[in-house]
C-alpha cells in the first residue's frame, strides 16, 4: 500500500514536471513562428515610389484642302498663328508648288506642348508628300520623301455591254487607262461609231503600286480589239527614236497620216451625206462632214500634221480652223468655243496638238465639232476615207520586235498565270528620273 503511494506520488511529479518544460518549450516554439514567419496580409507594406507625371502630349492638327482653299487659308482657320502658317508656306516653297495645291491633298501638323513647331507634312498624292521638321538646335528642314515604289504588268480583259468607260469601270479601272487605250487605236477605230455591244478587248499594262495603294498606269504593252471576226492588235515597241510606238503583230506601225477622228469620246450626231435637211435653215441641202457631239470645252485635236491656213471667224461655221496637209489633204473645224493658246494662221502643227475646243458658234442648235476633210479642194468622207500608214519596222528589228511579241503573248494567252506579275522595285525619285511621272 505504502508502495503504491509512493509509486503514484511519483509519477504525479513527473508529469508535473514535464508540463513545466513543455510550457517554455511551447512559448519558445510560438515566439520563432511569429518572428520567423511572413507577415499576414493585414500587415501594412512599403509604399511604392511616386511615379513621375507624363510629358503633355504633342497637338496634332490634320485636314484636307477644301475646293477654292488654299494652304495657308486651311490652316489660319484651324486657329495657327499667322507667323507659324507663313513660315511653314515659306519652307514648301522650294520643294512644292503651292500653286498646285489640290482639294483631297491632306496635311498634319504636329506641335509641341508650348505650340511651337515639331513637323509638318503633306500629302499631294500616295508618292508626293512633303515634309518639314524641326532639328533640336531649332532648325528647319524640308524635303520630298523618297517613296518605295514597285511596278507589275497586268493582265485584263472585258466585253462591250454599253461603253468602254463603263466596261473598264466594272473591272476597277480608271478613265485614264481607257484614254490610253483608245488614243493607241485612234488611226484603226473610230469609238464614236464602231463601237458595239459584244466586242471584246484585252490589255496588259504596267501599273505602279506603294504598298498596296496604287499609283499610276505606266505603258500599255499589249491591247487588243475584237469586233465581230475582225481583231485589231497593238504592241508596244521601245525601239529607238522615231521607231518607238505601237505596230500589228506583222510589224507595221498603227499610227497612220490621219486619225480616224479629231476628238474623244462622243457620238456622232450627223454624218456625211448629199441631202439632210439643215437644223436652222431648213430644206435638203449636203452635209460634206461629220458633226461630232459633244461637252462644250472638250478638245479637239489636229487630224495630221499640217499648215493653219485659216483661224478665225467663217459665217455660219462660227470659230474655225483650217489646216492644209501633204498630199493634197485640208482638214477643217467648225463651231469651236475657242481656241487653243498659241494658235494662229501660219502655224505647223503635228498629229494630234490641241488646237481648239468644242462649242456653239456660228448656225448651230448645241456644242458640237464640224469636222470635214477635203482632198484636191473635194470633199472626203473623213469615216471611209483610207489613210496610208506611217513606216514599218526596219529589217534589223525584226528579231528584237518577234522577241517582244512571243514573250508578251505567251503571259497573256496563259490563263494558268497569276494576272499581276512582278516586274521591279524602285523609288518615287526613279520615277521623276525617268520620266514617268
Amino acid at each position: 500500500m505504502f508502495l503504491r503511494l509512493i509509486v503514484g506520488h511519483g509519477q504525479r511529479y513527473i508529469w508535473k514536471m514535464r508540463k513545466l518544460v513543455l510550457i517554455p518549450v511551447l512559448l519558445g516554439m510560438t515566439l520563432f513562428f511569429l518572428y520567423f514567419l511572413p507577415f499576414s496580409p493585414e500587415t501594412p507594406q512599403r509604399d511604392a515610389p511616386p511615379t513621375p507625371p507624363s510629358p503633355p502630349p504633342d497637338r496634332v492638327v490634320t485636314g484636307k484642302i477644301a475646293r477654292g482653299n488654299t494652304l495657308s487659308s486651311v490652316l489660319r482657320s484651324q486657329s495657327l498663328p499667322v507667323e507659324l502658317v507663313e513660315a511653314i508656306c515659306q519652307k514648301l516653297k522650294p520643294i512644292f508648288n503651292l500653286r498646285k495645291v489640290k482639294p483631297g491633298d491632306s496635311y498634319e501638323v504636329r506641335l509641341t506642348p508650348e505650340d511651337r513647331l515639331r513637323s509638318f507634312s503633306y500629302q499631294a498624292s500616295p508618292i508626293d508628300i512633303y515634309q518639314i521638321t524641326v532639328q533640336p538646335s531649332g532648325d528647319w528642314h524640308s524635303l520630298k520623301m523618297d517613296v518605295p515604289v514597285e511596278k507589275y504588268w497586268a493582265r485584263l480583259s472585258g466585253e462591250i455591254t454599253s461603253n468602254l468607260f463603263q466596261t473598264m469601270d466594272a473591272l476597277g479601272e480608271q478613265d485614264s487607262l481607257v484614254l490610253d487605250f483608245v488614243n493607241i487605236f485612234a488611226w484603226e477605230i473610230d469609238f464614236h461609231s464602231e463601237l458595239q455591244p459584244g466586242d471584246r478587248f484585252h490589255i496588259v499594262v504596267e501599273k505602279y503600286y506603294t504598298g498596296d495603294t496604287f499609283i499610276k498606269y505606266g505603258r500599255i504593252l499589249y491591247a487588243s480589239y475584237q469586233s465581230g471576226t475582225k481583231t485589231h492588235q497593238a504592241i508596244d515597241f521601245p525601239g529607238s527614236g522615231q521607231n518607238r510606238g505601237y505596230y500589228t503583230a506583222k510589224g507595221e506601225s498603227l499610227q497612220k497620216a490621219f486619225l480616224r477622228s479629231p476628238l474623244q469620246f462622243t457620238r456622232i450626231s450627223s454624218g456625211y451625206t448629199r441631202a439632210r435637211r439643215h437644223p436652222i435653215l431648213g430644206g435638203l441641202r449636203p452635209h460634206y462632214g461629220v458633226d461630232y457631239a459633244a461637252p462644250e470645252g472638250n478638245p479637239v485635236w489636229a487630224v495630221a500634221e499640217g499648215k493653219i491656213t485659216f483661224c478665225g471667224w467663217n459665217a455660219g461655221y462660227g470659230k474655225q480652223i483650217i489646216i492644209k496637209h501633204a498630199g493634197g489633204y485640208q482638214s477643217q473645224y467648225g463651231h469651236l468655243s475657242r481656241f487653243a493658246a498659241g494658235i494662229k494662221t501660219g502655224q505647223k502643227v503635228r498629229q494630234k496638238k490641241v488646237i481648239g475646243y468644242v462649242g456653239s458658234t456660228g448656225l448651230s442648235t448645241g456644242p458640237h465639232l464640224d469636222f470635214r476633210l477635203l482632198r484636191h479642194n473635194a470633199f472626203r468622207n473623213p469615216l471611209r476615207e483610207i489613210s496610208p500608214r506611217a513606216a514599218p519596222l526596219r529589217k534589223d528589228q525584226s528579231e528584237e520586235f518577234e522577241k517582244t511579241k512571243t514573250h508578251l503573248l505567251l503571259w497573256m494567252n496563259d490563263p494558268s498565270s497569276a494576272p499581276y506579275r512582278y516586274v521591279a522595285a524602285s523609288t518615287s525619285k526613279d520615277l521623276e528620273k525617268a520620266g514617268n511621272r
